[in-house]
């Protein structure tokens, strides 16, 4: 029988882990319940069972905490989107055209994931913010950049001949579509549940053909 010994390194990082985890849950559940201004550092220390300290030494403060809560509502969407994108490469013809395909994957991955419920769920955790809310901005914008990289990672990955710098621009151009049609879908719907009804989805579909049809065609098409 193969004995395996933990080292102390090993238990004190398991227990950073784990106290970790337990801040951004307590930081998320206190946030949906009543907003980005609506908690403090000590009371997501106390609902995380943690010392203030403890918090401090995972997060610089209440927006670095809002970082990691939105961070992991993305990353929920992320492991659908990378699946998706996943099958659509899963066969790629060779050269420019397999590039190009690859490129439309990853666009239409956008399409098999509930966008609408995570975009609601952190506009709720940030307290429903104004358009012009620039705190607000910056805290999505932060958290959407670890699913950019996960997708440039994956897409290279399963398309290493995709060119750089359409990569790129396809990345770009994405993500800042999908935070342009978030913004205002968003502001139709201001007080959407994270249950997002039929309507408000039907909406967002409407949005998100339209963002794919001007990525694929430019301003003129």
């Amino acid at each position: 029988m193969r004995v395996i010994c933990s080292t102390p390194s090993d238990r004190r990082s398991h227990l950073r882990g784990q106290r970790h985890a337990a801040i951004v849950e307590a930081a998320r559940a206190l946030a949906t319940e009543h907003g980005a201004d609506g908690f403090t550092v000590e009371g997501v220390a106390t609902v995380a069972g943690v010392s203030r300290r403890t918090v401090f030494n995972h997060f610089s403060g209440i927006d670095q905490l809002l970082v990691a809560v939105c961070e992991q509502i993305f990353t929920e969407v992320t492991v659908e989107l990378l699946e998706s994108l996943d099958r659509g490469t899963a066969s790629l013809p060779q050269g420019a055209a397999g590039s190009r395909a690859a490129l439309d994957a990853l666009c239409e991955s956008t399409r098999s994931v509930d966008l609408p419920a995570a975009i609601a769920t952190v506009h709720r955790v940030l307290g429903r913010p104004d358009p012009a809310d620039e705190r607000a901005d910056t805290i999505a914008r932060t958290a959407l950049e670890h699913v950019v990289g996960r997708l440039r990672e994956r897409l290279v990955a399963r398309a290493p001949g995709v060119d750089a710098l359409d990569l790129e621009l396809t990345l770009t151009l994405l993500t800042s579509g999908l935070a342009a049609i978030g913004q205002r879908w968003v502001e139709d719907h201001h007080d959407l549940p994270t249950d997002v009804p039929t309507s408000a989805r039907t909406d967002w579909d409407h949005l998100l053909d339209r963002l794919l049809h001007r990525l694929r065609t430019g301003y003129a098409g």
